[in-house]
């Protein structure tokens, strides 16, 4: 068997470490700023020789008139191993790019079902590029 198909890295574990959420009584709904809300992503990575703990949070919020409406906070961790000879060898940068953007859409899928459960309709975030995040 080809030893390149055999190496890379593989997610061993994903967990919700954090989940907080807040909204006021009357919140004033403004349909078009949803698509426009622009989540707060942070990243650190932690690489222990073949293991890399990648950790995300993102915060989304909705402010009219000086007031917050609504605020999500959501922090996942990642754990990924690598395996065999990878052609990846910097695993910073893996868990920075890769890392975060496979964990992203978990945490989407949270802030969309919390949305809907705080009856704010379905708000969801938008694909996020990470390579691009990470030359900027």
């Amino acid at each position: 068997m080809d030893k390149n198909m055999e190496s890379g890295f593989h997610i061993s574990n994903l967990l919700l470490l954090e989940s907080q959420f807040k909204r006021i009584n009357r919140v004033q709904f403004n349909e078009e700023s949803f698509a426009n809300l622009l989540p707060k992503i942070g990243v650190a990575v932690d690489v222990h020789g073949n293991q890399i703990a990648v950790t995300e949070e993102v915060t989304v919020s909705q402010e009219i008139d000086g007031k917050t409406q609504f605020s999500f906070f959501v922090k996942m961790v990642g754990v990924f191993e690598r395996i065999g000879e990878s052609p990846l060898t910097d695993g910073e940068k893996f868990g920075r790019v890769n890392g975060a953007a496979i964990i992203f859409p978990y945490i989407r899928e949270h802030i969309t079902a919390l949305s809907l459960k705080a009856g704010l309709g379905p708000i969801i975030l938008p694909p996020i590029n990470f390579t691009s995040t990470q030359n900027d």
